[in-house]
């Protein structure tokens, strides 16, 4: 009688601890296996492009950075933000790097040193980002994507809707001068998923278990303020 009523005891507080857990907009499902989409990918190599087009100096790979996200059709991200204040002890950046396709374009000319086959491989570019900026103009698909600054040792959210029963991805590249975080929590502030290894780049994904308003909360880690292209998918 006295082990019946000890492991009725157990029972009990099993079914208690798991009725006070907050709900999470998450299910506990097997492991995504699908692979990331396409559109997200390109944008991934493009940034990876950019970077070490920066690096080196190298109009070419700045050039094929842009040309990628020219190619990719996607609209800008609606959403909510909210930014961390500018510290005092922000260190100086030594040179300022945008991960937008002008600004590549606009770096790569002055990497091209006046080269003709550089400079025609630019303008074919510009035609096409123009085009893809007429063409896409009030569309609906693709990713979503922005351009944002986080100051150093601080943070950016973005309040973003995510579909239940899909896939959602987030992927995050900053401009190669400090380490950056990514969380995603849930309406109840639940942690869903992060990526925070010693890189600024970040790409998460995951199942809403329902339709909702997710926080992506962007980390800047460095001392200096980051540059930072956010897609969605």
């Amino acid at each position: 009688m006295k082990k019946i009523l000890f492991f009725s005891i157990i029972a009990l507080g099993a079914v208690m601890v798991s009725c006070n857990k907050p709900a999470q907009a998450t299910e506990e499902k097997a492991e995504i296996t699908k692979p990331a989409s396409q559109e997200i990918s390109a944008i991934r190599t493009a940034n990876d492009l950019a970077k070490y087009g920066y690096e080196v100096e190298s109009a070419s790979a700045l050039i094929e950075a842009a040309n990628i996200l020219a190619s990719v059709p996607t609209q800008a991200l609606e959403a909510e933000t909210e930014i961390g204040a500018k510290t005092e002890n922000e260190v100086a950046k030594t040179s300022e790097k945008s991960l937008c396709p002008k600004a590549l374009l606009a770096a790569a000319k002055e990497f091209a040193y006046d080269d003709e086959v550089l400079l025609g491989m630019i303008a074919k570019v510009e035609t096409k980002l123009a085009a893809q900026a007429e063409g896409t103009r009030g569309a609906v698909g693709g990713p979503k994507y922005d351009y944002g600054t986080v100051y150093a040792r601080n943070y950016t959210y973005y309040h973003c809707k995510f579909w239940d029963n899909e896939i959602a991805e987030v992927a995050v590249s900053g401009d190669g001068d400090t380490d950056l975080d990514l969380y995603v929590y849930d309406e109840n502030g639940n942690l869903i998923t992060s990526d925070t290894d010693y890189t600024d780049d970040c790409y998460v994904r995951f199942v809403p278990a329902w339709t909702g308003t997710f926080a992506i909360k962007i980390v800047n880690r460095g001392g200096v303020y980051n540059n930072y292209v956010i897609a969605t998918n």
